[in-house]
């Protein structure tokens, strides 16, 4: 696949290893035999999520396939109990897995199968979901996740295109049913959004999405260029900011990247309700979120790790 060579040819050091996730379903399997005919030192990992009663014979299948294929294999059966945000915890631990490899074994970068489909899926789902102008992007073709480098070279190719590859090298894969199951947000964009999105406004959206992803990134690298200059107050208390001085899209998302990097989720009202309070310089203000306090005063906004009382605070402020 022309796209993959070339994006192999940009980032590869002719090298380090690869590591590829690999579940077996289209886009993994053009990704796996798109890499092969680059002669690369590749190591495949699947993770079995185990919530299907196919998955364990699925697994194996793989097993099988990775073995004549003469590729180093690393497989994990997962057990993370049905619940709530289940997709997000499977994340969690596939993601904990890859790291675990990282550890042991010098790989120059993680490779996902993501593809074109699933970025305009991402973008429109944040946009539904509420996320602030700089945090709409979508998936990007290079990142770095957990102190692990991401690549992604089908992100810029479109479903139709992996399975144009696939009949033409007479590949088959899996299927997995719950990509259709519609309980699902991403099941329900797949088969009901997008369908409704290309029957409404042509199949160029995807397109359009992938461009508007590509315009959030450039505004997102462009605002951290600007709040670079911000220096931040660290200590056991926690770490502060002065803000006054800044335009309020500055103030907002210096406030998100450095409570995204504290594992801080601040609440679109709280986020929007700090902002204002800075702007009134003399009164003091505070609010509890997540277990932490967060004061506002004379255009400082302070993350504290505990309550301190009230003299000790204001020697620190002082």
């Amino acid at each position: 696949m022309k796209r993959v060579k070339e994006f192999l040819s940009l980032r590869w050091d002719q090298k380090s290893p690869l590591l590829l996730g690999y579940s077996g379903g289209p886009d993994s399997k053009a990704l796996l035999y798109a890499l092969l005919d680059e002669a690369l030192p590749l190591h495949i990992a699947h993770v079995d999520h185990g919530w299907r009663k196919e998955s364990q014979q699925e697994a194996e299948l793989i097993r099988e396939e990775i073995a004549s294929l003469k590729l180093p294999f690393h497989a994990i059966r997962l057990s993370v109990s049905i619940g709530s945000n289940l997709e997000d915890r499977f994340r969690k631990e596939r993601f904990s897995f890859f790291k675990s490899l990282f550890q042991k074994i010098p790989f120059q970068s993680l490779l996902l199968a993501h593809q074109a489909d699933d970025r305009a899926e991402t973008v429109l789902k944040r946009f539904l979901e509420g996320a602030h102008l700089s945090f709409l992007g979508g998936m990007q073709e290079v990142a770095i996740m957990d102190g692990m480098p991401i690549w992604r070279p089908l992100l810029r190719v479109k479903k139709t295109e992996i399975l144009e590859f696939l009949n033409e090298k007479s590949l088959s894969f899996f299927i997995d049913p719950t990509n259709r199951d519609t309980t699902y947000l991403r099941a329900r964009f797949r088969e009901e959004i997008a369908p409704f999105l290309t029957r409404s406004f042509g199949k160029n959206f995807v397109d359009n999405l992938a461009l508007f992803s590509d315009r959030i990134y450039e505004l997102q690298q462009y605002l951290d260029e600007k709040i670079a200059h911000c220096s931040i107050r660290k200590g056991e208390w926690g770490w502060s900011v002065h803000l006054q001085d800044l335009p309020r899209v500055e103030m907002r998302h210096l406030l998100q990247r450095r409570a995204a990097d504290e594992g801080l989720t601040l609440p679109r009202t709280v986020l929007e309700t700090i902002l204002d309070w800075v702007l009134d310089f003399h009164k003091m203000r505070k609010i509890y979120v997540q277990s932490r306090w967060i004061v506002v005063f004379r255009g400082w906004v302070f993350i504290l790790n505990s309550l301190l009382e009230r003299e000790m605070f204001r020697k620190l402020v002082l």
